[in-house]
């Protein structure tokens, strides 16, 4: 806990971190390993499932939630880090950052929800500046609040086949980032195929990546980012790129969505 002025921050969410990361294994992060055994599920997913849905009703949206958890207001103004549950004068505020973008503030409130939640199920009392593991856990509550499990389940089920277009639709339907819907797929399973955005200028720089990725460096340049680019319609190449000792045949799917932003999919022979 650190103090700012007469105020007492409680918990402090980071800019440093990621906005999602992937659902780590049970036996790897402590406060995960706790909600397993609060609920009773072996499963990390499902144990952040059955938290969640035990302190939201169905369709019930992140502000009546933080309500509920005994936050008075929720203020959206310049900080020099996400977001932080503060204490004033005996009342519970959310301070979220006015200057990151709408949608990312979304994902830090709904981050700061997870500390309520956990804070009131296992104790989980510490900052995340001070916790990593129970960032982790904290981002893990907050997927399941923006994209439910079972609803996100329905939706990849209803759009079929994993491809860069669907994400945006997925993305847009939850609204969430474009990395957000992404882990989260790629979490459940659902979607299995890795998949990536990089901002296509002279040099591709990797914006986000998803999955297992199978070559040695980190933004290596593709045929499918010149191509798609110049397309309106979805690029697909087939390319050898090194990997350790050997070469691995990599298939893309491409497809540019503007200032010349391309989300492509990755798959191998494996996939």
């Amino acid at each position: 806990m650190k103090q700012d002025g007469g105020e007492r921050i409680v918990f402090q969410t980071s800019s440093r971190h990621g906005a999602c990361e992937v659902l780590m294994k049970v036996r790897r992060n402590r406060w995960l390993v706790r909600i397993s055994k609060h609920t009773g599920e072996s499963d990390a997913a499902r144990a952040v499932e059955t938290l969640v849905n035990g302190f939201r009703a169905s369709g019930e949206t992140l502000n009546t939630l933080v309500r509920q958890l005994g936050v008075q207001e929720v203020l959206s103004e310049p900080l020099p880090f996400d977001g932080g549950v503060y204490e004033v004068q005996g009342r519970r505020i959310i301070k979220i950052n006015s200057l990151a973008p709408v949608i990312r503030q979304t994902f830090t409130l709904a981050h700061e929800v997870g500390h309520l939640i956990l804070e009131r199920s296992v104790r989980g009392t510490s900052s995340c500046s001070a916790d990593n593991d129970l960032e982790r856990a904290c981002n893990c509550v907050a997927a399941e609040l923006l994209m439910p499990a079972q609803q996100t389940k329905r939706v990849a089920q209803d759009l079929g086949k994993q491809s860069p277009e669907k994400l945006s639709l997925v993305a847009n339907y939850f609204a969430v980032s474009l990395q957000t819907a992404a882990q989260r797929l790629y979490d459940l399973n659902l979607w299995k195929m890795s998949m990536g955005m990089w901002k296509c200028d002279s040099t591709p720089t990797q914006k986000w990546f998803v999955g297992k990725r199978p070559w040695n460096t980190e933004s290596p340049s593709f045929a499918a980012f010149d191509l798609a680019v110049e397309s309106r319609s979805p690029v697909y190449t087939t390319e050898r790129f090194a990997k350790g000792a050997y070469t691995e045949l990599v298939a893309l799917k491409a497809h540019h969505i503007g200032k010349k932003f391309v989300i492509a999919v990755v798959a191998t022979a494996d996939d």
